[in-house]
């Protein structure tokens, strides 16, 4: 089952974005310039976006639209990293399930039939990334320039930084976010996906045509 493609007909501007999208080119994707569904836990935050004939950007597509604002938009990227009140944080599409001893990176999750959430890609997590908590931390200049892995994560050679990082669990129940608030900036991959938060939301995708 091929994951939808939804047909967009808002107008345009010149640089390519929609009406409070931008348009990141390397992934073909509009990405909400403001996250939303604040408040629902990881579940409810893809059912919320299903509704709308949208979706939860994977971790890939998250470094890709970061590394877009930071150069295109300063105000978007400063909103998502800044350490500064409010606290702000945002769901991200992948979880991790361990399987024959393995450590499994599951994404573009979609319903089935039942209306029950399955993941439509599954693979096991890239050997070279970074497994060790660093709390402070990595650069995440450095994360998202060049040392990150194709699957989105901080590899093993990532330089040394302000940003928290917890590495993918192994507990079958964590999925990841991305939060920023007064002391720190924070990328976790062992967070509980029922957990819900006045300042936790989501940033809806939509694919281009």
């Amino acid at each position: 089952m091929a994951p939808a493609i939804y047909s967009l007909k808002e107008d345009f501007s010149k640089n390519g974005d929609m009406d409070g999208f931008v348009y990141v080119p390397s992934i073909n994707l509009y990405v909400a310039k403001e996250k939303k569904l604040d408040g629902k836990n990881w579940f409810e935050a893809h059912m919320g976006l299903k509704g709308n004939g949208e979706r939860m950007l994977t971790m890939p597509e998250f470094v890709e639209f970061l590394k877009y604002v930071k150069t295109n938009n300063k105000e978007i990227y400063n909103n998502i990293t800044e350490v500064r009140s409010p606290w702000r944080a945002e769901w991200i599409d992948v979880d991790f399930k361990t399987k024959d001893s393995n450590l499994y990176v599951n994404s573009n999750h979609i319903f089935d039939e039942n209306g029950k959430i399955i993941s439509y890609k599954s693979e096991v997590l890239d050997k070279n990334t970074l497994m060790k908590e660093k709390t402070p931390g990595i650069s995440i200049d450095d994360f998202l320039d060049s040392h990150n892995t194709k699957q989105g994560f901080p590899s093993k050679d990532v330089e040394g930084g302000s940003l928290y990082y917890w590495s993918p669990g192994k507990d079958n129940n964590s999925v990841a976010r991305f939060d920023a608030g007064f002391g720190r900036a924070c990328l976790y991959c062992n967070w509980g996906p029922s957990y819900g938060d006045s300042g936790l939301g989501v940033r809806a995708a939509k694919q281009r045509e």
